[in-house]
């Protein structure tokens, strides 16, 4: 099978680090002719993969959109199509089998501030032509499934569920760098890697930690995407919707930068397990998610302690998860407060509980590639008319 994955661009962080473990996933497979990648240099995808460990891989930087010439060479020779971000790109015909995934219905349930209703139609309008006329659709979750069917109706039933927060790939893994680290920061510190979309709540998880009896001793390092511009100096405030309410908001609530919140920004890959191995524990107050939390898993995956938002997804996606973890309502910072305090002072039993967790059976990437692989055959099929 040759397949082409495009994808103009995705999220950075969390969207990278998933679409290389599945890229290097699906080329390990048998009857795997070869994966093209397609996608924007501001993705920095070649900085990710090693294509001399994987030369069924090739990655192609294009600004155009191949989309819009039907013979055009990435294109011609492929047997499927995976979209695998289709969020904020119109729909244009491949004139091939077209299979995408649907990671989440966010921007529906969870308006950002200040945005105009048209914007959020826009964005409903491009999803519903996506999911209507690609030939197959995948989703990470129930959940998102459920998003769907509330918001396009039951046309969105027969999507295929394949999970995607699963166990870290080893390849950005780099525990030599666990030591060097631990001289690097303020340990025991809470870590919370996520951008500063709305969604992912930073506003309250500030509140929280600021009312948290024991912050002299546990700092906050955020890390992701754009949270190096909380360190703006007003009158410097950063050109980014929402980023000047949390500036705001961490000069009204007396938080000091580098003593009790550590907005660190987008770090490599390779620094990000280590990191998150050392933390004393990692805090995920998103108020939605798609698949479930990546953090979240690579934090179970190495014996740190979680709290976590008492969403749907997250319920789900924990389900398989032995270790206890300290839940609490993502809208309540007091909620959320109470949870560091209780973890606080039960540490012993939640570290223990996330250690003997560590090795509680997960997917593996080959497993998901495999799934994939399934729906791409199915797509190739039905596309020409024929039913497996």
């Amino acid at each position: 099978m040759k397949i082409l994955i495009w994808s103009y661009m995705f999220s950075i962080g969390g969207g990278g680090r998933l679409l290389t473990n599945l890229a290097t996933a699906l080329a390990r497979q048998p009857g795997v002719q070869y994966v093209r990648v397609v996608l924007s240099a501001q993705t920095g995808f070649k900085d990710r993969v090693n294509t001399q460990q994987h030369p069924k891989i090739d990655i192609v930087y294009c600004e155009e959109d191949i989309r819009n010439t039907p013979n055009h060479p990435y294109i011609a020779d492929c047997d499927v199509v995976y979209v695998f971000w289709p969020h904020g790109p119109a729909f244009v015909d491949f004139h091939k089998p077209t299979v995408i995934t649907f990671h989440d219905a966010t921007i529906f349930d969870y308006v950002p501030p200040f945005t105009p209703g048209s914007v959020v139609r826009e964005h409903w309008e491009k999803a519903k032509v996506w999911l209507e006329r690609s030939t197959h659709v995948v989703v990470s979750s129930e959940h998102v499934k459920s998003r769907l069917v509330a918001h396009f109706g039951p046309a969105c039933q027969p999507t295929f569920l394949i999970p995607h927060a699963i166990s870290p790939s080893k390849v950005f893994e780099n525990p030599a760098l666990d030591s060097a680290l631990a001289q690097s920061y303020p340990f025991p510190y809470f870590i919370y890697p996520a951008n500063t979309s709305p969604h992912k709540n930073h506003y309250n998880l500030l509140l929280a930690y600021s009312r948290f009896s024991r912050r002299s001793q546990h700092p906050l390092l955020l890390i992701g995407y754009n949270t190096e511009m909380l360190r703006s100096v007003p009158p410097y405030w950063p050109e980014l919707a929402s980023i000047p309410t949390l500036v705001s908001l961490i000069k009204r609530l007396g938080l000091q930068i580098d003593k009790d919140v550590f907005p660190l920004g987008l770090v490599l890959d390779q620094l990000v397990a280590p990191l998150i191995r050392n933390a004393y524990a990692l805090i995920m107050p998103s108020l939605a998610e798609g698949g479930g939390s990546y953090p979240v898993e690579e934090a179970l995956s190495m014996g740190t302690p979680v709290l976590c938002s008492d969403i749907p997804v997250m319920r789900e996606h924990l389900a398989r998860r032995s270790a206890e973890v300290a839940w609490f309502n993502p809208e309540s910072p007091d909620d959320m407060t109470r949870a560091m305090e209780s973890l606080a002072d039960n540490y012993a039993r939640y570290k223990q509980s996330a250690v003997l967790g560590m090795n509680d059976p997960t997917i593996s990437w080959d497993d998901i590639a495999n799934h994939y692989i399934a729906v791409f055959q199915s797509a190739h099929f039905l596309y020409r008319g024929y039913y497996l």
